[in-house]
């Protein structure tokens, strides 16, 4: 087993309940571990044995993007679900999501999900 990480993907988009929050794009920090058997990729060293990161960051952020949330947990819930359809060699995704300023006096609001293949 290993994890495969992105770490401090940024990802400008409209999120929140407030008004402001939906008029004026925000930046997220997303972080996502998902862990697979590397047993297969390392014998063979393809891109098509493993799970593509820049594939993976380019779809969240499209879909992020897209969806255009109000609630971060909400975010986190489905990305990390999304990432696990899309990818059936994963056994376990872990998707943290930070909003910067969305508390006053704290450096931001984190959410956390994790979830494991049924």
């Amino acid at each position: 087993m290993g994890i495969l990480s992105i770490r401090e993907l940024k990802i400008s988009c409209i999120v929140g309940i407030y008004p402001h929050e939906r008029k004026i794009e925000q930046n997220l920090f997303v972080d996502v571990d998902m862990e697979f058997d590397f047993t297969r990729v390392a014998a063979s060293d393809h891109l098509a044995d493993t799970v593509d990161y820049t594939e993976v960051a380019s779809d969240l952020t499209e879909y992020i993007r897209a969806e255009r949330f109000q609630i971060i947990e909400t975010l986190a819930q489905r990305c990390c679900a999304r990432i696990l359809e899309r990818h059936p060699a994963l056994r376990r995704c872990k998707f943290v999501i930070r909003k910067p300023g969305a508390v006053l006096n704290a450096q931001g609001a984190i959410v956390t999900v994790e979830q494991e293949c049924a």
